[in-house]
C-alpha cells in the first residue's frame, strides 16, 4: 500500500540505497533533492542537510529561485509497505510563475520501481493531501519530452491549458488543471 511519509533520521540508510540505485541507472532526478544528492558523490552526502531543507522548506524557508515559483513546500517518501519507491513534493500556494512552469506536485519514482504504477498511485496521493488543504485546483506542469507525465495526467482527467517556452532551461512545458469542489 502506498504512503507518503515524512522524511526522518530513521529513512537515512533507505536514501542513501535509493540514491545509489538512481545514481548508477542515471536521471531525471525528481524532486529537487534528489536532483542535489545524484549529482554529488554518495559518501559526501549529508542526510542532515536533507532533513534540514525537508524543514525549511516546509516552513516557507526556501532556497535559491525557488521563491518566485511557491510559498511553501512538504517532501515526503513514498513506502509501498516499508519499501521505499520514491519521493514525492507538493508545493503550496503557487506563485504565478509556479502555476505556469512547476505546478503544485514533483513525484519521482526510483529506476526498478517503474513501470508498476507506483508513479500514477503516488500523485493520486499528494492530489489527496492537496485536497485535504482544500485547494479548489490543482496544476499539474511536465517538459513537454517527458512521455510518462501525460499518461499519468490522462488517466488522473486533467485539462490541458497551455504550454509555454521556460526561459531557464528553453525546453518546452505542458500545463494541466484540474478543479475539485469543496465538500
Amino acid at each position: 500500500m502506498i504512503k507518503l511519509v515524512k522524511p526522518t533520521f530513521e529513512h537515512k540508510l533507505k536514501y542513501i540505497e535509493m540514491i545509489k540505485e538512481w545514481q548508477a541507472y542515471g536521471g531525471p532526478y525528481v524532486p529537487c533533492i534528489i536532483d542535489y544528492d545524484c549529482n554529488h558523490p554518495v559518501d559526501e552526502l549529508d542526510y542532515d542537510a536533507v532533513l534540514k531543507m525537508v524543514d525549511d522548506y516546509s516552513r516557507g524557508e526556501i532556497y535559491d529561485d525557488d521563491v518566485d515559483y511557491f510559498e511553501s513546500s512538504d517532501f515526503y517518501f513514498i513506502f509501498d509497505d516499508a519499501d521505499l519507491i520514491g519521493m514525492g513534493e507538493i508545493r503550496h500556494n503557487l506563485k504565478p510563475l509556479g502555476m505556469k512552469t512547476i505546478g503544485h506536485i514533483a513525484c519521482g519514482i526510483r529506476p526498478s520501481k517503474r513501470k508498476q504504477g507506483y508513479a500514477l498511485k503516488s500523485v493520486e496521493c499528494m492530489i489527496e493531501k492537496l485536497k485535504e488543504d482544500r485547494i479548489k485546483e490543482i496544476v499539474l506542469c511536465h517538459y513537454s519530452e517527458n512521455n510518462i507525465s501525460p499518461k499519468i495526467i490522462g488517466k488522473l482527467n486533467f485539462q490541458f491549458r497551455d504550454s509555454i517556452i521556460s526561459e531557464v532551461s528553453k525546453k518546452e512545458i505542458k500545463c494541466y488543471t484540474k478543479k475539485y469542489r469543496q465538500e
